[in-house]
């Protein structure tokens, strides 16, 4: 019970109930306007006023509220007449307008939520692979030569030989400050990081194969994968926990609506095959 009050979707429920609540408790006999009769309501009229406010950083005059609200009644009368003549029929742009705002109606419910403790160490411990920080290595490297052996030049670093002077030209650096593994991968291909992982630190070791060729490799420094307190990364948990509700918020929102509905779809290979 207690993880159902504090669900969004019933906070976006009893938001929208009360809302209805309060109207019908200030419109006792909501008065039925005329299909043809035009009313701007004193709330809206303030609403267009706020927008002025915002955009010009000062109060209209009464001869700019006057045509404000004029060109309002023109654009109801617009927007009416064109329902009526269906111009909002198969317009790909209106379609996107109103779909998008359905979707932030279906959202607004997330908006609102604050998660406590508690539920975001839920969500952390649920999906650790999203906030754990990758292992990292910092190591030096040479491309062996293609007309000299790995095992010669090994014994050469061994026996303190300078690297500069051992390896191929390219554009690798050749030493690497502590690096993520994602990033060790991305700069001398897929798997190459993992090639490291058991290498003894401090001392060169290889052939270690890459994209670029064969390198001999000393890891200086390692720091494997790490998953950080709630604390150190609450921000971060809490902006992907209210994207993950907002999702399924949206996705619920969706759902209920087109169980409203009989929906009848093509079969899509019917469909791809004509």
């Amino acid at each position: 019970m207690r993880t159902l009050l504090r669900s969004p979707l019933v906070h976006f429920f009893a938001l929208g109930a009360l809302i209805f609540a309060a109207y019908a408790a200030i419109e006792d006999e909501p008065v039925a306007l005329s299909p043809d009769m035009i009313s701007l309501t004193e709330g809206e009229a303030n609403r267009l006023v706020q927008n002025f406010v915002a955009t010009w950083n000062r109060p209209p005059t009464i001869r700019e509220l006057e045509n404000l609200m004029q060109s309002w009644a023109l654009e109801e009368a617009h927007v009416r007449e064109a329902l009526i003549l269906g111009l909002d029929q198969g317009d790909v742009v209106i379609r996107q307008r109103l779909n998008q705002k359905m979707k932030f109606l279906a959202e607004s419910g997330a908006a609102m939520a604050e998660p406590d403790e508690t539920m975001l160490q839920t969500y952390l411990d649920q999906n650790p692979e999203r906030f754990t920080q990758p292992a990292r290595m910092a190591l030096e490297q040479i491309v062996v030569p293609r007309d000299r052996e790995a095992s010669e030049l090994l014994a050469l670093l061994e026996n303190g030989n300078d690297p500069a002077t051992l390896g191929s030209a390219s554009l690798l650096p050749q030493s690497f400050p502590m690096t993520p593994a994602p990033v060790i991968d991305r700069t001398f291909g897929e798997g190459f990081h993992e090639a490291l992982a058991d290498l003894p630190v401090g001392q060169w070791q290889g052939p270690v194969e890459s994209g670029y060729g064969l390198h001999l490799v000393r890891v200086t420094q390692r720091m494997d994968a790490v998953l950080p307190p709630l604390s150190d990364i609450r921000d971060r948990v809490k902006a992907e926990w209210l994207a993950a509700e907002t999702k399924k918020l949206r996705e619920s929102f969706g759902q209920a609506l087109l169980d409203r509905y009989t929906v009848i779809l093509p079969n899509a290979e019917d469909v791809l095959n004509r």
